[in-house]
């Protein structure tokens, strides 16, 4: 039997469509290293596992080959993209920028409402103790940031890009609680004060700290 059709079955969660409950799974298989780089995606075995037809599979695949997991191959089938630490520092360095430029855009554009939106998220952020906590409070924080910053484009971006972790980031990897809240403290004292280089500094020093515990993760369990 092979290394998709052992996974455990992934049915689509509440709210969630076939393909994007397709698209986390084959997610999740890769970042476990249950696909390997290079390897062809077992389309079938996939639909089999996630309970679909092949309809769902293939409009994963054009998700996934957009976030850069898969590569597609006219009349070969798609393959798995390499997720070695360069890619990972390159992911979480995309991530660093783009909320950067959300702060800075923030610190541009904000209003009162704004402003006491964030203060909130913060403050979320610096209570959270658990991982469902973090990863809510993390979540609220930055997606607050751009709404401030009021940019349909960065909206656009935000919805086309999936998290590398699949899952819970803080469950997942151990040390990226602390991480995340003196990044997000950080980040937040420097839209604060006005200082759009420092937020954006903040920002990618802050996923750039998550990617290096994402590695070692990973590390530890091969």
């Amino acid at each position: 039997m092979s290394t998709a059709a052992k996974a455990a079955r992934a049915a689509p969660r509440d709210g969630e469509t076939s393909a994007e409950a397709v698209a986390r799974y084959v997610r999740k298989l890769i970042f476990d290293g249950r696909l390997e780089a290079g390897q062809r995606l077992p389309q079938d075995e996939i639909a089999s596992a996630v309970g679909v037809s092949r309809i769902p599979v293939r409009e994963a695949i054009i998700s996934l080959e957009r976030e850069g997991w898969l590569r597609v191959e006219n009349h070969r089938g798609a393959f798995v993209h390499p997720l070695d630490e360069q890619a990972i520092i390159d992911r979480f360095a995309l991530s660093g920028r783009f909320y950067g430029f959300a702060a800075r855009r923030s610190i541009e554009r904000m209003g009162p409402d704004d402003v006491a939106a964030l203060a909130t998220s913060a403050d979320d952020v610096a209570k959270a103790t658990s991982a469902a906590a973090m990863d809510r409070a993390n979540t609220g924080y930055l997606a607050t940031l751009v709404v401030a910053a009021d940019s349909n484009r960065l909206r656009a971006v935000l919805r086309s890009t999936a998290p590398i972790v699949p899952g819970n980031l803080f469950a997942a990897v151990p040390g990226c609680i602390p991480v995340a809240r003196s990044g997000i403290e950080r980040v937040h004292a420097a839209v604060c004060a006005g200082s759009a280089p420092a937020a954006e500094d903040a920002s990618v020093e802050m996923q750039a700290e998550q990617a290096t515990l994402v590695i070692a993760m990973r590390a530890a369990t091969r």
